[in-house]
């Protein structure tokens, strides 16, 4: 039996969304990863914490994919520039498989460039 709970996966046939307004919005973002919330039966609940969407989808319509290192909100800093920012979103790189991240600074203005996982280390922050 396949363990899905908490690992990453991307949709890979639209069709496989259940919901048609799901399918609907997913659409304009349906290649990145999402994370596995529920398993019942056939049918996954997936997350997509950047916009806080949940979907719900055939499990013949997924496909696994590495856990980002980073996820939204998780507070980095960005070592060549010593500057701390904030993971907005990662991106899946379906040429080069691997992740790369986009990141707002302190101010909550995402910047420009993309960043890869050894470009960035994640902080600390207090409780």
């Amino acid at each position: 039996m396949t363990e899905y709970l908490n690992k990453w996966f991307w949709i890979k046939d639209l069709d496989g969304i259940l919901d048609l307004q799901e399918r609907e919005l997913w659409c304009k973002r349906h290649w990145n990863s999402l994370q596995c919330i529920g398993d019942n039966n056939d049918a996954l609940t997936l997350f997509y914490a950047s916009k806080n969407i949940t979907i719900h989808a055939r499990k013949d319509c997924v496909e696994e994919r590495p856990a980002p290192k980073f996820v939204h909100g998780d507070v980095v800093l960005i070592t060549k520039k010593h500057i701390q920012a904030t993971v907005e979103k990662s991106i899946w790189h379906f040429n080069d498989c691997y992740y790369y991240y986009h990141v707002v600074d302190e101010n909550g203005k995402m910047l420009k460039k993309r960043y890869m996982a050894d470009e960035l280390e994640k902080m600390e922050t207090a409780k």
